[in-house]
């Protein structure tokens, strides 16, 4: 629903949000959000929406879904069309990344951060596919790069002992790239064990 109570596509309404309507909408989205009998596509959107507004409540869930993935009620709201898999995760990273134009008024950059990482760290569970890079602007990755880097180990053993069905070479390849920027000699490793573990054309590209 809009902020009149019509229908409305949800990124109209994250949209309208970000002018300040999302003051008229964010306590009845949290209510939903932290609503478990709730349908869980419903509060999924309400988390995406709470979450791009930079709102503390929004990164919060977004925490506690990374924490537990596997389980998360709301999973397979969403699909991408074109590979035919789950991309709640990678919504929600876009939702983390573009954020950041909302944390200075909202106060809460240590509460995006903490959700960038949460997602971070479980990139080698989770397809993200492209939406990942939405989380490897310069300053996560900075501030994660650690993460990054971990969570890329677990990938590549993953990818030599029990690849997914979804793209994992892939974003892989993107975390290395974007981790360059901050570590290139470490980059420059990593790229080389991807390889080695057969990671797919799409990430043979990105490297």
């Amino acid at each position: 629903m809009d902020f009149d109570g019509l229908a409305a596509d949800p990124d109209d309404v994250i949209n309208d949000g970000l002018d300040g309507g999302y003051r008229s909408r964010t306590e009845a989205l949290r209510e939903v959000l932290r609503d478990p009998s709730e349908d869980p596509a419903g509060r999924f959107l309400a988390c995406v929406a709470l979450t791009r507004w930079g709102d503390p409540v929004g990164y919060e869930m977004v925490v506690w879904a990374a924490g537990s993935p596997e389980s998360v009620p709301w999973r397979g709201a969403t699909y991408d069309r074109l590979y035919g898999q789950d991309d709640t995760f990678g919504v929600l990273a876009d939702a983390v990344g573009d954020s950041s134009d909302m944390v200075e008024e909202r106060g809460t950059a240590t509460q995006r951060l903490k959700a960038a990482e949460s997602l971070l760290n479980v990139a080698d569970r989770v397809p993200f596919d492209r939406h990942i890079s939405s989380l490897l602007r310069q300053d996560l990755v900075t501030a994660c790069l650690d993460v990054i880097k971990a969570t890329v180990a677990r990938g590549v053993v993953r990818l030599t002992e029990e690849p997914p069905r979804y793209d994992l070479g892939l974003q892989l390849a993107l975390m290395i790239n974007a981790a360059g920027r901050v570590d290139r000699s470490w980059s420059e490793a990593a790229a080389c064990h991807l390889k080695a573990a057969n990671p797919g054309e799409r990430a043979l590209k990105e490297l």
